[in-house]
């Protein structure tokens, strides 16, 4: 079955011959992984890639519908069942209908067959990704209310039970899809807050008294000192067994004058690397990125503030251009997401290892890729043009608004224009956007003259269709997800002769005349008009 998996991706030019030798030899040493996900996890195929070869493979249908749950299902065998073997029990007609992700696990099959069979059953193929958003909305809607009540009662048992509670509550955080937990003390209570889809939200709060002892709590998780409420880093492994799932957790403690100041980053290691095409890129900027990163040499930047997704879309990126015939090395600061086939290093103060340091001693090690987690000084700015100089590809972030701003970032670190437009390939500015829940949104007629101007701009016509959010069970005050709004410029000979002779007004004035740039403003009034976002978020992202 293996060969035969392989035989199809070859045959199909997803795969090569050298690629599926490697990935065989990497099962033969880890016989409990499947191949498919060895291939994944090496980014030679995507997740749509392989389900529809294994599709083909057992002659199942490939599944690319709307996920609607089979509730009667879910209550035979419970939701757990099919979380921890990643199907889904679909409502497709009178026949039960699951959608699977993996084909070799025959006694599940037989199982859900002896159980559900009386009229024969439904075997389809979906991707992974698309099974566990799916399974997800489940669990949000039936254990968000379950964990909150858990939440109430345990905290009104006190602080014995401040270990069960704050379980309790990275599960509702990982549920909720949250990306932080701010536990805040501010002398009269302690304030517990979740960032979902960008925005803080309150979720519970504590007596002021029991912070020390959650402080204790999180820290010996983390194996740090749990007496020390200085500044501390650390981590550790949060495994939630309702959702089959294990979650790397990052935390940070500061030492405000109430107490110690807690955020915890959850990265859900199943969700960890995206593919490029799954971002939300529109068709012009995914073919502009495209374009950008097949250049051999030179310097692709990622820019816009913190929390718009840059590590996510230069993760993606590499996951996408590594091969096993590259070599490829990163500087973070933190390592966040790890990849195979990447050597990674993390930014160490205490030992002077700094981004300008790293790229200097990556140059000694063979690299034909370099990612710099970010361009924030002089020292690192230079480095990073005289490694694009040698014929490297180079890939960095920098905190800036918009493509001409990043180049005038890096003339204020010091470097010459004429180095810079030797060596710049792209600049991708980018905001994360909340995407109107599909569940509960409605439209609703909208014309420009009755909305006040910041609010007009973002109209494509006179009239046309607009989507409010609403809310339901399965989002959060209509919003569920986000995508990515952009603006990409590929800097072309003669945008690179402007950068070289310091004419940067002129860029703009090129491209109008052009007529084929979109701004970061044409791209969220693209996606206003499909109906993937509101006017109100996009005013709140873009202003």
């Amino acid at each position: 079955m293996l060969a035969k998996i392989g035989e199809l991706l070859i045959e199909g030019k997803l795969l090569t011959q050298e690629e599926l030798d490697h990935c065989l030899e990497y099962k033969r040493t880890n016989p409990k992984n499947r191949l498919g996900s060895i291939l994944k996890h090496h980014g030679f195929i995507n997740d749509e890639e392989l389900a529809v070869c294994l599709s083909k493979q057992i002659g199942w249908k490939f599944f690319k519908n709307d996920y609607m749950p089979d509730y009667e299902a879910i209550e035979r065998v419970g939701l757990g069942y099919f979380c921890e073997h990643q199907i889904f029990p679909l409502k497709n007609g009178p026949i039960p209908s699951f959608v699977v992700s993996f084909i070799d696990n025959v006694e599940v099959t037989d199982f859900l067959k002896n159980n559900f069979g009386n009229k024969g059953v439904n075997f389809y193929i979906g991707t992974e990704n698309d099974i566990r958003n799916a399974l997800d909305l489940i669990i949000l809607e039936k254990d968000r209310q379950k964990l909150l009540s858990e939440i109430e009662i345990l905290k009104l048992k006190g602080i014995d039970s401040l270990a069960l509670w704050f379980n309790a509550i990275i599960n509702l955080a990982i549920i909720t899809r949250s990306t932080d937990i701010h536990i805040e003390p501010t002398g009269n209570t302690t304030d517990i807050r979740f960032r979902i889809d960008g925005l803080l939200t309150p979720i519970n709060c504590l007596k002021p008294e029991y912070i020390s002892k959650l402080a204790n709590i999180i820290l010996t998780k983390c194996k740090g000192n749990p007496c020390d409420y200085t500044i501390q880093d650390g981590r550790f492994d949060h495994e939630f067994k309702e959702m089959a799932r294990t979650v790397d957790v990052r935390f940070s403690q500061i030492p405000t004058i109430h107490g110690p100041g807690i955020v915890l980053r959850l990265l859900d290691k199943a969700r960890a690397s995206i593919p490029l095409e799954s971002l939300g890129y529109s068709g012009h900027n995914h073919k502009l990125i495209n374009q950008a990163i097949i250049v051999p040499h030179g310097l692709i930047l990622v820019t816009g503030p913190t929390g718009s997704g840059k590590s996510t879309t230069l993760s993606a990126v590499l996951n996408q251009i590594k091969s096993i015939s590259k070599k490829i090395l990163t500087i973070e600061d933190p390592v966040e997401i790890t990849h195979s086939l990447m050597s990674q290093v993390q930014v160490d103060q205490s030992q002077n290892l700094t981004f300008g340091m790293a790229i200097r001693a990556f140059l000694r090690q063979d690299p034909d890729v370099i990612l710099i987690g970010e361009i924030r000084d002089k020292e690192t700015a230079d480095e990073s043009l005289r490694a694009a100089n040698t014929g490297l590809q180079i890939f960095s972030t920098l905190h800036t608004n918009d493509p001409i701003s990043a180049i005038l970032r890096l003339k204020d670190l010091g470097v010459d224009a004429v180095n810079i437009s030797s060596c710049l390939v792209a600049v991708v500015s980018q905001r994360l956007v909340r995407k109107l829940c599909h569940f509960c949104k409605s439209s609703f007629a909208g014309a420009q003259d009755t909305f006040e101007p910041y609010k007009a701009k973002y109209l494509s016509q006179g009239i046309q269709m607009l989507y409010r959010a609403n809310g339901c069970e399965r989002c959060r005050n209509g919003y569920l997800g986000r995508t990515v709004v952009a603006e990409v410029l590929f800097i072309d000979p003669e945008i690179k002769e402007l950068i070289a002779k310091n004419a940067l007004g002129e860029i703009y004035s090129l491209l109008r005349r052009r007529g084929t740039y979109k701004t970061m403003m044409d791209d969220m009034k693209s996606l206003i008009l499909r109906g993937d976002t509101s006017i109100e978020e996009a005013v709140r992202v873009l202003g």
